[in-house]
């Protein structure tokens, strides 16, 4: 599969407008404001600073939670990696609870456009990702993820780590009303292909998100790997 080409038109940023008309009424926030404000008035009208640095900073932060989970996994095994799998899922939640807590989703959106509408929120502005959403039917949609910030450092299975947060995040849709359906990862950047792939389904009340099984199955997988190192 062909590897992502830049620059790219494609695709919308955390400030970009989805063709849907409902999405003109959406409006999303971003979490921590004290601490975004700031940095903002930090930065503001600066020519010497390079917003690249920012990304830098964010790789190392992600490379050292990948290193921490790794280390966990080989010094205490799966109590190791439940240990920080948990840290993850709390970051995850308090990030996407602040989000859902300061923007605003039209009460009429049917179940279909806040489920895809939170995506492009998880994808855009906490993921600071490169996003192409599209709306399959009234029970599906799917997103490519044309850019993502640990597309050129993680492998594919060190997205895990994301994984692990990413569950936090459903965690709190579910808590508040807004859960009910899971992404299924199809096609990954670092798998050599030309963009991270999803499609998003429905599941039922009560029945165990297929998103947390497979993070289950990554989680084993894990623990096999380094098992077979000893």
């Amino acid at each position: 599969m062909p590897k992502p080409q830049y620059p790219t038109k494609e695709g919308i940023w955390s400030k970009g407008m989805r063709q849907e008309e409902s999405y003109k009424r959406v409006r999303l926030e971003l979490p921590f404001p004290e601490a975004v404000e700031n940095f903002r008035q930090a930065t503001k009208d600066r020519e010497d600073f390079d917003p690249a640095v920012v990304f830098v900073w964010g790789t190392i932060q992600a490379t050292a939670v990948l290193n921490i989970l790794k280390a966990a996994e080989e010094t205490f095994g799966q109590a190791g990696q439940e240990i920080v799998r948990k840290a993850l899922n709390q970051a995850g939640y308090e990030a996407m609870a602040a989000l859902i807590e300061r923007s605003e989703f039209p009460d009429d959106l049917d179940r279909i456009e806040l489920m895809s509408y939170l995506a492009t929120a998880v994808n855009t502005v906490l993921y600071a990702s490169l996003e192409k959403p599209w709306s399959v039917s009234k029970e599906s949609y799917e997103f490519d993820i044309l850019w993502c910030p640990h597309q050129d450092r993680y492998t594919a299975f060190d997205c895990r780590v994301q994984r692990y947060i990413v569950e936090g995040m459903i965690q709190a849709m579910e808590d508040q009303g807004k859960g009910g359906m899971t992404p299924v990862c199809e096609k990954l950047i670092p798998h050599g292909a030309d963009c991270c792939h999803f499609s998003v389904r429905p599941y039922e009340e009560g029945d165990n998100n297929p998103w947390h099984i497979y993070s289950e199955e990554l989680a084993r997988r894990a623990l096999e790997k380094l098992g077979k190192k000893k």
